[in-house]
């Protein structure tokens, strides 16, 4: 895979992450996630699997209405590693969030009060 097309295709993974929480999409956002990940909503951490995070994600945006997120910072790390932060507003307050990208999947996700 050359670089260029490798550009592409975390463009268009950050682009899908973006809409995905922009809509509160618990079912898109699981579809780019890798098979287990860290996963951190509010109190709540551990090592999941793609189903377990998708609950656990759906009862945060059930809870918790979206009405923005902006991407605050984008970063490579590592060369096959991406690091996303970002802004979540919501009717009950806003929210930070962190993503790692490890092989074009997300292998770490957080969702922290800000």
């Amino acid at each position: 895979m050359s670089l260029l097309s490798y550009s592409f295709g975390v463009e268009d993974l950050n682009d899908d992450v973006s809409l995905a929480l922009k809509k509160g999409n618990a079912v898109e956002l699981v579809k780019l996630f890798s098979d287990k990940l860290s996963i951190k909503v509010l109190a709540q951490e551990d090592l999941m699997s793609k189903s377990q995070a998708q609950a656990i994600i759906a009862d945060f945006f059930s809870k918790n209405k979206v009405k923005n997120y902006t991407t605050a910072h984008t970063s490579i790390v590592n060369g096959d590693q991406q690091f996303i932060t970002g802004t979540m507003d919501t009717n009950s307050g806003k929210y930070r969030i962190s993503i790692l990208i490890r092989s074009n999947l997300i292998s770490g996700f957080r969702i922290e009060n800000e």
